[in-house]
């Protein structure tokens, strides 16, 4: 698919003004590299730049290596100015599921594993009919959170953060946000949404119904050959007490367990 055509996909508006400018930037790859595959490896560049510096993972590491050797010196340097994009697009939107709307219109999504995303405005109007009182459970119970196990883009979570905001929570404090997709690019696109958003939790790429995270919450074990992306926000001050405070917990069980 070439650039112009994928521009008469994109439905323009006024304050999407840098969602445009990143397609412009995708019109440069057009005559060597296949859209899908710039996207895939754009999405993929993002995330390792959001996770490596709070969890350094060497296989990702070398993974990026491997993509980005494709590339020639020219394109590589159009990398960093379409991640600037992407965190422009949130800054003037908001709340929005910008990567997720985008990959739909330009035709990328993957029908054959029903990759219809919602829209935003959907999601939202789903989030706010949910009925739930966040702020009370979170007076019981500390925290709580909110699992999508075919998350997509995320805009099921998106829409939870701001409905929760919009009810008095402060949805990067109070809610630990867990996505599971079995397609890793959609997966590390909500792993993307989340981060820039501020949202504490990660996401799980791999099959829910064979690869479901194992352990608590709070400290997520990769099962079956899945792969978790924590995002920033998870290492924030407020969720490494909660799981310190898991631990002093556990350990004083299995004190009681051992004197008994």
């Amino acid at each position: 698919m070439r650039g112009e055509d994928l521009r008469k996909g994109i439905t323009q508006k006024v304050g999407q003004e840098h969602r445009t400018a990143l397609m412009k930037l995708f019109d440069k790859f057009e005559n060597q590299f296949n859209v899908w595959q710039v996207w895939d490896d754009l999405m993929y560049f993002c995330a390792a730049a959001l996770a490596q510096p709070c969890q350094w993972v060497q296989a990702r590491e070398e993974e990026y290596l491997r993509r980005i050797k494709r590339y020639p010196k020219e394109l590589i340097e159009l990398f960093p100015t379409m991640f600037a994009e992407i965190v422009l697009a949130f800054e003037q939107e908001g709340f929005a599921d910008v990567l997720g709307s985008m990959y739909m219109e330009m035709g990328l999504g993957n029908h054959w594993r029903g990759q219809y995303f919602t829209p935003y405005e959907v999601a939202l109007m789903m989030a706010k009919m949910a009925g739930d009182n966040p702020a009370e459970q979170i007076k019981e119970s500390g925290y709580i959170s909110v699992n999508d196990c075919a998350c997509g883009s995320g805009v099921m979570l998106i829409a939870y953060a701001q409905n929760a905001i919009e009810s008095g929570v402060n949805y990067q404090t109070d809610v630990l946000f867990v996505g599971q997709d079995i397609d890793p690019v959609v997966a590390r696109m909500c792993f993307i949404q989340l981060s820039l958003l501020g949202c504490a939790g990660y996401v799980i790429v791999g099959n829910t119904f064979t690869q479901p995270a194992l352990g608590h919450v709070l400290f997520p074990v990769a099962n079956n050959g899945s792969d978790i992306w924590f995002t920033p926000m998870y290492f924030r001050r407020e969720w490494e007490w909660r799981r310190g405070w898991l631990n002093v917990g556990r350990l004083m069980d299995s004190i009681k367990i051992e004197k008994a």
